[in-house]
């Protein structure tokens, strides 16, 4: 089973990067590298060599780590084709569907899922061990309780189908490992959408209660779709639909999800 670390940044965007590691053949991935130093002082103290870089997307905080890494480890840079010209050192385009630090047997792997809507050269990575998922490397395209942004060269329709497609069918058993740790206050965005939303208040309630910058919640989607209102729109229930409706002014505003969808990601652009 490939062995994922999750490292908060502690930077002003709260990032998280990754690294994995397949343990048969030592082939270790960068998954948005943030802080090269921080990077290396944990592959160092593991004894451990950096072969590949991958960056979800081009924002500078997902690529910020990859000059100093590069200069350091001499790693191959992935990126999606999109991502090419403008990811620092990229090397390699990856196809829809590529399978990364795939162990002898081929029943461990990273899968790489195309998933245009934060941007539209935005790359996700689903982790398969013997034939399940188990995990997803979710860039920012979903977070805890929400999913990202599109007004850096995105489009909200877009994301709606991304997630319709690649996320809204997924095992409730899958692990959520997000870009960013914004699960605080996405929750009490989802409580101003929904008060009533039981769910999101225990789940306030949970992260309130752990440390700060030290302590995270690992989710799956199982518990995400009981109090991130971007799944929740798929089967909406009347308060969630009369809140965005009294949140954006829009009394006739329809109840299909999409409509639904674009209006929530417009609303939190706002909040």
């Amino acid at each position: 089973m490939l062995e994922v670390l999750r490292i908060y940044t502690n930077s002003p965007l709260r990032n998280f990067s990754y690294l994995v590691r397949e343990p048969e053949t030592g082939k270790t991935l960068s998954i948005d590298p943030f802080d090269p130093d921080q990077i290396s002082e944990i592959l160092e103290s593991k004894s451990w060599n950096l072969d590949y870089i991958l960056n979800t997307h081009e924002h500078h905080d997902h690529t910020s780590g990859n000059e100093g890494l590069f200069q350091k480890y001499g790693c191959e840079v992935l990126a999606h084709p999109g991502g090419m010209n403008k990811i620092p050192h990229a090397k390699r385009a990856l196809l829809e569907k590529e399978r990364l630090l795939e162990n002898q047997s081929g029943s461990s792997y990273l899968e790489v899922l195309y998933t245009p809507g934060h941007t539209f050269a935005h790359i996700c990575l689903l982790q398969m061990e013997n034939g399940t998922p188990v995990s997803v490397f979710t860039g920012d395209t979903i977070f805890n309780s929400g999913v990202g942004n599109c007004t850096r060269g995105g489009d909200p329709s877009t994301l709606y189908e991304t997630v319709l497609k690649e996320f809204q069918t997924l095992p409730g058993s899958v692990r959520l490992y997000p870009g960013h740790d914004y699960m605080k206050n996405n929750l009490r965005f989802s409580l101003s959408i929904d008060p009533k939303n039981e769910a999101a208040s225990k789940a306030l309630a949970k992260v309130e209660g752990l440390k700060d910058d030290v302590e995270f919640w690992t989710t799956n989607f199982s518990e995400e779709r009981t109090f991130n209102p971007f799944f929740l729109i798929f089967d909406p229930k009347e308060n969630l639909i009369s809140g965005i409706r009294n949140k954006s002014g829009s009394p006739t505003l329809p109840s299909d999800p999409k409509t639904l969808f674009i209006s929530l990601r417009s609303l939190r652009d706002k909040w």
